[in-house]
């Protein structure tokens, strides 16, 4: 798995790949434009070979320079269940281990059953703090 810039070639199959569906995360073209006004986010497609699976967008804390945190999480309708979530959370906790930081940090809605799952399942917790009406997971670097 690979995350890939965004660019004039796969932009449209990136914002192509959200749906209505996917409710309980902001639209990847939502995203792109969003990450235009955050020098620390990193808006990236996600790839597995040639075939483009998923949109995250991840970067260092505007708060907190000890805390990455990851914005948006994505994977493509048919590419679901098949462990692209994992490995794109692993990718950024060994990203987050290279670089330094101590904390990662994500959110989602409270009834997004799966996501909340694939996070504690990759060592997230959480004290039921909100952000708004997400809730919001943390994973210790120590």
């Amino acid at each position: 798995m690979e995350f890939k810039i965004i660019n004039k070639d796969n932009w449209h199959e990136c914002i192509t790949m959200w749906t209505k569906d996917d409710k309980f995360i902001a639209s990847n073209l939502y995203s792109i434009a969003e990450a235009q006004f955050y020098p620390k986010a990193i808006s990236k497609a996600i790839y597995e070979d040639s075939v483009m699976v998923g949109y995250i967008m991840y970067g260092e804390d505007e708060n907190d320079e000890s805390i990455i945190a990851i914005d948006r999480l994505m994977i493509g309708e048919k590419h679901r269940r098949n462990g692209y979530a994992t490995a794109a959370i692993k990718k950024v906790i060994k990203y987050a281990g290279e670089n330094g930081y101590k904390l990662i940090k994500s959110s989602t809605a409270l009834e997004n059953e799966p996501m909340r799952s694939t996070f504690e399942s990759n060592g997230f917790n959480t004290t039921g703090e909100m952000d708004g009406n997400e809730i919001i997971y943390y994973y210790s670097m120590r």
